[in-house]
């Protein structure tokens, strides 16, 4: 397949009209040709002969035109006429950022930045370096908000490594002072479209990596940001699950210190926590094998996702020994217990994100989103648990009095 296609005969389109997002040197249309409609580009009068500008122009249809990525604009021919692309239905990430703030809630956000980092690390995979990502360069489509990557005018690739401009708040230090430039660029770019999103807050650490000075301080690639994302949201998760718990102790404590006493037994039986956790038992600390149930008895040695299990196994049964286990002889409820629980439920978390980052660089056979769903199944049943045979002591000692 040829890299470009040039035709000295200019298409007649069916329609045309300008759209509202010129740039310093291009003019844009919505043009109908075939009944489709295509978003075209061309250079504006005053840059049209300057042989700097054509090239460029050309630069980015032949980097373009050989991407083909769900979440990258595709560009589809030139001619005299311009660049002719994809039309995307939909509004600039700046302009929903304007428009309508409250969109980026947590769902929604773990959603643009997915698709917006598995575009870029296309690129990166590619030979191509973007070097002006921004939220004008980011459409989202009016049906199912997907993100479509536009804009390769200032790429730098193996074959094109010239580019010819910037957006200064998005450009990174080395693009300032004329250094090579690198993946790392791109992710200081990212890192100031991430700070630009109503709850850029809860991602402060990534955001400061990201936008270091020095690129050697920056997340080396893609992958490492998006596992550093990853990351974010499962302490998200975890935290908003342990503030369930917190709630719950805090809440029943103060129903129990309004209820009668022949009322508490009843109040102790009402469900907690709807998880699904493993029959009774009665040993106080019992270890994961007990708990996190084994699909297959006997790994088979040759095979790297049931050596993975069983690593996991046991590495989360060492953690869960040193932290929650020792509350399996607590009461629950108890404010003394609520804000230990806190302190050492936490702790346990923390070393299961240790665990799962290990077990993913061991085994990159097996694929990191079923590592980490694995852990994080066994440690919601581990803390579910414990919880509930404090509740169960709590329970008997109502009883017994």
């Amino acid at each position: 397949m040829e890299s470009s296609r040039f035709s000295d005969e200019q298409p007649r389109f069916e329609s045309m009209e300008p759209v509202d997002s010129n740039g310093a040197t291009c003019d844009t249309f919505r043009v109908k040709l075939y009944g489709k409609l295509h978003f075209l580009k061309r250079l504006k009068p005053a840059f049209a002969n300057d042989i700097r500008y054509q090239e460029a122009f050309q630069k980015e249809f032949e980097t373009g035109y050989r991407l083909e990525h769900p979440h990258i604009v595709r560009y589809v021919s030139c001619s005299d006429e311009g660049i002719l692309m994809e039309y995307v239905d939909g509004e600039t990430l700046s302009k929903r950022i304007d428009s309508h703030p409250e969109y980026f809630n947590k769902k929604n956000t773990e959603k643009l930045l997915r698709q917006l980092l598995d575009a870029v690390g296309y690129l990166h995979a590619h030979q191509v370096l973007h070097l002006d990502l921004k939220p004008d360069n980011i459409m989202l489509t009016r049906i199912g908000n997907d993100v479509k990557l536009v804009d390769l005018g200032f790429c730098y690739t193996d074959t094109f490594v010239d580019t010819q401009g910037r957006t200064d708040h998005f450009a990174a230090p080395e693009q300032l002072t004329g250094d090579n430039v690198d993946e790392r660029t791109d992710i200081f770019a990212l890192g100031r479209i991430i700070e630009q999103l109503s709850d850029h807050n809860i991602y402060n650490k990534v955001i400061a990596r990201c936008t270091a000075s020095d690129k050697h301080d920056r997340f080396q690639s893609i992958d490492e940001l998006s596992r550093a994302l990853k990351k974010r949201s499962s302490f998200i998760r975890y935290f908003l699950f342990l503030l369930l718990l917190g709630a719950t102790i805090l809440l029943v404590d103060m129903l129990f210190s309004q209820q009668p006493d022949k009322d508490k037994q009843a109040l102790m039986a009402a469900p907690i926590v709807q998880v699904d956790t493993v029959p009774k038992k009665k040993v106080a600390q019992p270890s994961t094998s007990v708990i996190v149930k084994e699909k297959i008895a006997k790994p088979t040695p040759s095979d790297p996702t049931e050596l993975m299990k069983k690593e996991m196994s046991q590495l989360m049964d060492k953690a869960y020994q040193s932290t929650i286990a020792t509350f399996c002889d607590s009461v629950f409820p108890s404010p003394s217990v609520g804000k230990l629980w806190s302190k050492v439920s936490t702790d346990f978390h923390s070393q299961t994100i240790q665990i799962a980052d290990q077990l993913v660089q061991k085994y990159p056979q097996v694929p990191e989103s079923s590592i980490r769903q694995e852990i994080e199944s066994q440690f919601q049943n581990l803390v579910a648990y414990v919880f509930n045979k404090m509740r169960e002591n709590g329970s008997q000692s109502s009883t017994s009095e």
